[in-house]
């Protein structure tokens, strides 16, 4: 019997979801999940330089986080071909990878999705830099890798038209 056949389907699928691998084929549209720290986030916002990039910190768990996600999926169409660069942050547990990758595909998440490795509490909140400790947290760079806005939610919902109105004004200079 092969190893794969010792593996359980949802063990494989969280399998494939740490290891940046999706289950089905990138053409098949499911959206990828690897884990990040701080070092790599600031590595990723470098080799985004030359675009406006939204990095979106969120949780399944985080009710408000829920409600604004599609939002910033939507901005991911709608401003991927002006040069926008949307990246999102699970601060999920890690073994709730499964959840956050079935989330990620019902909301259509074409973005670089991540999940911390800090996984859920106060050390992922101080290596991420989120100092209110509140979820939803949004951030917006310039095109020069500069931050230009942070929405952060201290636990009220934060108003989608105000990050729109943000990255609007970084690709419409």
């Amino acid at each position: 019997m092969t190893r794969l056949t010792l593996l359980s389907m949802p063990a494989l699928a969280a399998y494939l979801l740490l290891t940046g691998c999706s289950a089905s084929s990138p053409a098949g549209g499911r959206p990828t999940l690897r884990t990040i720290d701080a070092a790599g986030l600031a590595r990723l916002l470098d080799q985004h330089r030359g675009q406006v990039v939204l990095v979106d910190f969120w949780a399944t768990w985080c009710g408000p986080c829920v409600k604004l996600f599609p939002h910033t999926a939507e901005l991911q169409r709608r401003y991927r071909d002006r040069g926008l660069a949307v990246i999102t942050v699970s601060l999920d547990d890690p073994a709730d990878s499964s959840a956050v990758g079935k989330f990620l595909a019902q909301n259509g998440a074409a973005t670089e999705n991540y999940l911390s490795s800090y996984g859920v509490g106060p050390e992922a909140m101080t290596a991420l830099g989120i100092a209110d400790g509140a979820l939803p947290h949004v951030r917006i760079y310039d095109a020069e890798g500069r931050l230009h806005k942070t929405f952060a939610s201290g636990g009220r919902m934060i108003d989608p038209k105000a990050i729109e109105s943000a990255v609007a004004e970084l690709l419409n200079p």
